[in-house]
């Protein structure tokens, strides 16, 4: 483990690279794109489970857990590969397989622990059987290029599914949370991030009985964001650029066309990135499981930014960060120029410099 508590790589003594390179998210890697900065996009739908228990008790609008129950229930794949609680410390989690319907509901939901789904996803999966995995784009991205040297393993894992992603706060962010809201991991008896409502409230139940709230975006905005894995800061890829289909929260806009975090009833945006992911998509919404309001593809490019504007800032400040690094004589990692140079250009001078600054003095301050 290293600072923070997140798993590092053990690479051995005389062990080649080769590997490693040729699956790490670090080393960004695109398909074919027909939006450069979104991703490729075959279809994009703004929807919500047609359950209304599911779409209260989900992290948004519930799509991707119906995507899921839609693919059991149809016996599209045999079991899910996904991520739930640790029973042992509710802040960490752990990998599972969820066979039925009921399994899948009773596992929904954000966990914003650390998360390695793929560690003993070849333990996992059985030659007979087919899955679907579920996981932070990063994972995605892993998996995918795996799956590309391993062909023998597309039979069996069928289907990936991912969401949107901002970071994966550290062990030290998670006891900072709970020491704000009164408690302690060894306190914490149950912990919801979010969801039961939209965005919902992050929720600690104590062992001596409390019960114990605070507004997600001072959960996430002061807590949990501010304290990420290091690499996370360099993320290329917070939105599941290589899953079939990736589900994001599309949030309702203010006065001054700002997300608006207040409560809701949740809802999705819902991507089909490529065929295989649109046909699951269309398949799903015709079962009935997933309500549709509106089909977004034709607005991405023009409209998508004010839903989700801190996926754009990243990528398009990425060439200042690491301009910003560099003149700091920091490690970072080695991006394309031609996609730093797209996708700077979506993003005005003044927030590039704002963001210049701010890293020299992270920098300075021994915080990055």
């Amino acid at each position: 483990m290293i600072d923070g508590g997140f798993p590092n790589v053990d690479v051995k003594k005389g062990e080649s690279l080769e590997f490693y390179h040729s699956v790490c998210p670090v080393f960004y890697y695109k398909g074919k794109q027909k939006h450069d900065i979104w991703g490729n996009i075959e279809k994009a739908l703004i929807g919500y489970s047609s359950n209304k228990k599911i779409r209260f008790k989900a992290a948004s609008g519930g799509a991707l857990t119906e995507i899921c129950c839609y693919l059991l229930e149809n016996k599209k794949v045999d079991a899910i590969i996904h991520t739930t609680y640790d029973p042992d410390d509710q802040t960490k989690t752990i990998s599972c397989v969820s066979t039925t319907v009921e399994e899948v509901i009773s596992r929904c939901g954000s966990r914003y622990g650390i998360s390695v789904p793929l560690k003993d996803i070849l333990q996992i999966v059985q030659s007979d059987k087919k899955y679907a995995f579920v996981g932070k784009p990063c994972d995605v991205m892993a998996l995918r290029r795996y799956l590309n040297k391993n062909e023998k393993l597309t039979k069996n894992i069928i289907y990936l599914l991912s969401f949107f992603c901002a970071g994966e706060p550290s062990v030290n962010a998670q006891d900072e949370l709970l020491k704000k809201m009164g408690t302690s991991r060894q306190g914490c008896d149950t912990l919801v991030y979010r969801g039961n409502g939209w965005p919902g409230f992050t929720t600690v139940n104590t062992k001596d009985g409390r019960e114990l709230k605070m507004e997600y975006k001072v959960a996430w905005g002061q807590y949990l964001g501010r304290d990420i894995r290091y690499i996370c800061r360099f993320c290329m890829d917070g939105t599941g650029e290589l899953a079939d289909i990736v589900c994001a929260d599309f949030w309702q806009l203010d006065n001054n066309n700002h997300p608006d975090f207040s409560e809701h009833e949740g809802r999705n945006i819902i991507i089909a990135r490529n065929e295989l992911g649109k046909q699951l998509l269309d398949a799903t919404v015709k079962s009935g499981r997933i309500n549709v309001e509106e089909d977004f593809t034709t607005k991405i490019d023009s409209e998508f930014y004010l839903y989700q504007p801190a996926q754009l800032k990243r990528k398009g400040t990425m060439k200042t960060t690491i301009t910003a690094m560099k003149l700091c004589r920091r490690d970072t990692p080695k991006y394309s120029k031609s996609f730093l140079n797209k996708y700077a250009s979506h993003v005005d001078l003044k927030v590039k410099f704002d963001f210049f600054i701010g890293i020299i003095k992270r920098v300075i301050k021994g915080r990055l």
